[in-house]
């Protein structure tokens, strides 16, 4: 054997291009590496760092299960064991040796029945930590999960949370500090879904002084809670929903190493007031999600908001959602015409690489109105109108508008913009087509939005994308909106 392959940390690198890619994990049952498992039993220079790629992250807890003795474990349903008798020493002893490898936990509510984790949380609060080098850790918080989420995880510093219902997290939130005490990144949720008006005391957050991103989507921060998290200077990334009631600040909260900034709102009339309020001198993304129809007001003053809060001088990602209806929507005749003015206020911001609106208007922009926001923003990569809810309009940038546009904006990596088809027969010359070897970037892709390309304008439209597909990896999206 090369001396090499006797160095631990040159095989764990090697060992980790064997391991099952994280994405499938969350959408796939548990599967392990066949590649892992026959080179663990290969040698022993092989064994450990071998058993700690395959272990690192579980999508489950069922391993705990798989790997003792057939004799000791049964599957009472699909990919859910249950432990048929008392573990023998030997058989804890083995289980350990295999838990204290886990990093990652993607669903820390499966795999185990409810007598099985009980069985676990009862030995090792007696014995020690059951994952003594677990890091990042997502579940749900149940009443069948509370005893294993309350044993000692002393390396964990993700957690993604769920709750079963509101009144366990009432009960058992105040509490977490306690249980997860080294925390720097924290994603709290509650079952059902919905708007969650809720006060969080500040002395819930001030054992996590090394606390650098907060997400909880469904619950409401009060003021205090807001004033706390302010003066937290670790945290760069906080996301969490506004509730109408939120009363004034008598001091504006300086956020002064705040990033990342989500809000969630039933309307966007509470966020553009949140924003008119609170200084965000370093802010790089800012993310707003609304449940209802905003009127013509309400986003004016969002963007006035933005400039107040003074996070115009620094925005690089600014998206606005509506969320879309899971039923089946009429077409929206007399909605509001997102028009230039509505987004002339975003030329402000210059130093924005990403921009997304996508709310329940039509939209009526032009070659010239995209063109002229576009010169606005030099370094533009990324610019979405109503992705989802669709442009419900005649209009739209025409091809040619398109490529005058990519030549424009020439760090553009995606769009999502309705095409003007009509009249469209002849395509770009092959010397304009040629230009864009140079400048088109490596991966590029346009999202048509709810276009009807015109039967003329099919052989034009094919010989405009071929050129783009021929200079960079291009891909064409239909739409996949709808009412």
């Amino acid at each position: 054997m090369h001396h090499a392959l006797q160095i631990q940390e040159i095989l764990s690198n090697i060992f980790d291009f064997c391991s099952p890619p994280l994405p499938s994990a969350y959408y796939k049952k548990a599967t392990s590496s066949p590649e892992l498992v026959a080179l663990a039993g290969t040698c022993r220079a092989f064994k450990e760092p071998a058993l700690n790629a395959l272990w690192r992250v579980l999508v489950d807890l069922s391993p705990l299960a798989r790997c003792l003795p057939e004799a000791s474990h049964r599957l009472v349903l699909q990919n859910m064991y249950s432990f048929t008798r008392p573990l023998t020493k030997t058989e804890w002893d083995v289980l350990q040796s295999y838990a204290r490898r886990v990093r990652s936990i993607l669903d820390i509510h499966r795999g185990l029945n409810k007598e099985s984790l009980r069985t676990l949380s009862d030995h090792f609060s007696a014995t020690g930590p059951l994952f003594p080098n677990l890091r990042t850790l997502h579940g749900l918080y149940a009443r069948k999960t509370m005893p294993l989420l309350h044993l000692p995880l002393p390396s964990l510093v993700s957690l993604d949370i769920k709750f079963e219902n509101l009144r366990l997290f009432q009960e058992s939130f105040k509490s977490f500090p306690n249980h997860f005490q080294n925390i720097r990144r924290l994603v709290v949720r509650v079952q059902p879904l919905g708007l969650i008006p809720l006060c969080i005391k500040p002395g819930y957050f001030c054992r996590w002084q090394n606390l650098w991103s907060l997400d909880c989507p469904q619950l409401a921060l009060d003021r205090d809670a807001l004033l706390h998290l302010s003066r937290m200077p670790a945290l760069t990334q906080l996301g969490f929903a506004l509730s109408a009631a939120l009363p004034a600040f008598d001091t504006p909260p300086l956020f002064s190493n705040l990033h990342r900034l989500k809000l969630y709102s039933e309307s966007l009339q509470p966020t553009s007031r949140l924003l008119s309020q609170i200084q965000l001198p370093t802010i790089t993304d800012l993310i707003a999600f609304v449940d209802d129809y905003p009127s013509r007001e309400e986003l004016s003053s969002f963007l006035a908001g933005i400039q107040t809060s003074s996070a115009g001088n620094t925005i690089q990602k600014l998206q606005l959602a509506q969320s879309f209806p899971c039923l089946e929507r009429v077409p929206r005749s007399d909605a509001l015409l997102l028009g230039f003015e509505d987004l002339r206020p975003c030329m402000g911001f210059r130093n924005l690489r990403h921009l997304s609106f996508d709310i329940e208007w039509n939209v009526g922009l032009t070659d010239s109105d995209v063109l002229t926001l576009a010169t606005a923003w030099p370094w533009l990569e990324v610019l979405l109108i109503n992705e989802e809810w669709g442009w419900n309009s005649q209009g739209g940038i025409t091809p040619g508008g398109l490529v005058r546009l990519l030549q424009t904006c020439q760090s553009l990596l995606g769009l999502a913009l309705a095409l003007d088809t009509r009249g469209y027969t002849e395509p770009p010359s092959s010397e304009v087509l040629a230009s864009f070897q140079s400048t088109l970037p490596p991966v590029f892709s346009v999202d048509v939005v709810d276009s009807s390309i015109k039967a003329e304008s099919m052989p034009a439209v094919t010989t405009l994308f071929s050129g783009f597909a021929a200079c960079s990896n291009f891909s064409f999206v239909p739409w996949r909106g709808g009412w």
